[in-house]
């Protein structure tokens, strides 16, 4: 749904090559999973290297973090933790 998600999320990539671009529904591109104990290199220090090479607002979002977008308003509704790194 985001525009990028970055070269660390890249599983695949076609044969004739590709990026990082996505769908670019939404306006902002998310690092998912922070500070997940079973993916030790999921920690802010990570989301903040990951978001330095992101074009755009980014946010890294644990597991009990949601992103709303409404009419191209975005809530985040949160019982974890999150952050925002602006454009």
């Amino acid at each position: 749904m985001t525009p990028r998600i970055g070269e660390d999320f890249v599983g695949w990539k076609p044969p004739a090559g590709g990026d990082d671009s996505t769908l670019g529904v939404v306006g902002f591109s998310i690092f998912p999973h922070l500070d997940h104990e079973m993916l030790p290199e999921n920690t802010m220090a990570d989301a903040e290297r990951w978001a330095a090479g992101i074009p755009g607002p980014a946010y890294a979002i644990d597991d009990d973090t949601a992103i709303k977008v409404t009419d191209g308003t975005v809530e985040v509704v949160s019982e974890g933790h999150w952050r925002l790194f602006p454009s």
